[in-house]
């Protein structure tokens, strides 16, 4: 089966980077041409990737509004209530706080600098 990888374009790679990794726990994967200056980069987190580039260099206005309907669903590894705390502790700004929902999952939302939600889940396990 494959996967999807998500290519999102951002008004500051540095301050993605930095966000997602420090605050959010994804691993930089690769920084192209330098880790400084990146003009291309990748990241996962429990199989996930997620690549960025910025947005000015693909003609993308830095005025726009980033992020408008767009969600990524992301099914995470280990306890999600502590992940959850630990991005509270982080000061990540949750859009949508942890809930159960009436399908089996367990979720809450947060947004990144450039306004891109990303909905953090993980099946709720049965009695």
């Amino acid at each position: 089966m494959g996967y999807l990888s998500p290519l999102l374009a951002v008004r500051v790679m540095k301050k993605t980077l930095d966000f997602y990794t420090k605050s959010l726990g994804f691993t930089l994967k690769m920084a192209f041409p330098t880790p400084e200056n990146p003009q291309y980069a990748d990241i996962s987190k429990d199989g996930m990737v997620i690549m960025f580039v910025p947005a000015q260099e693909y003609g993308i206005d830095n005025k726009e509004k980033f992020g408008t309907g767009v969600y990524l669903y992301m099914q995470i590894d280990g306890d999600i209530d502590k992940y959850y705390n630990e991005l509270k502790l982080k000061g990540v700004k949750i859009a949508v706080d942890i809930k159960d929902e009436p399908f089996d999952v367990r979720d809450f939302t947060v947004e990144d600098p450039d306004g891109y939600k990303l909905t953090f889940n993980q099946t709720l396990k049965k009695a």
